[in-house]
């Protein structure tokens, strides 16, 4: 006996984790983490909906996606929401970690590079500061 359509399973753990990461990758590669967590954080108490929506539209769409019923059946579960969720906010930390990095880099770059163009010594900046200039300056008494 042949079955005419076959009846997907529920996703397992292996499964949940590469839409998590499939996921977080596209997020981060568009830059929308944190809009992402934000609209993810809203919508939770929806996505059992929003997967029962997704099982409805899943004969037309399983046409043009072939993974379009496991994200059905990842989208039933709150906590695999809440798993994304806490992916998407570690990224975003990692994220604030390199700009910081980047920053601090920036900011001893831009301080060497001043003191590269003050061109000197402490003597050199004490002098400059109180406004003589040694070369006209006459160290030899007045004859």
């Amino acid at each position: 006996m042949t079955l005419l359509f076959r009846v997907p399973e529920p996703i397992d753990q292996k499964r949940r984790d590469e839409i998590i990461e499939a996921i977080a990758k596209r997020v981060e590669q568009f830059g929308m983490l944190v809009p992402a967590i934000f609209f993810l954080e809203m919508h939770k108490p929806l996505s059992y909906i929003t997967g029962q929506g997704l099982h409805f539209l899943a004969p037309i769409a399983s046409v043009f996606f072939n993974t379009f019923e496991d994200y059905a059946y990842f989208f039933d579960d709150r906590n695999n929401v809440e798993l994304l969720i806490q992916k998407l906010e570690s990224l975003a930390e990692k994220e604030e970690e390199r700009a910081r990095e980047l920053k601090a880099q920036r900011k001893a770059k831009k301080a060497a590079m001043k003191a590269a163009k003050s061109g000197g010594t402490m003597m050199d900046e004490a002098i400059k500061m109180s406004g003589e200039n040694p070369e006209t300056t006459d160290n030899i008494a007045p004859k």
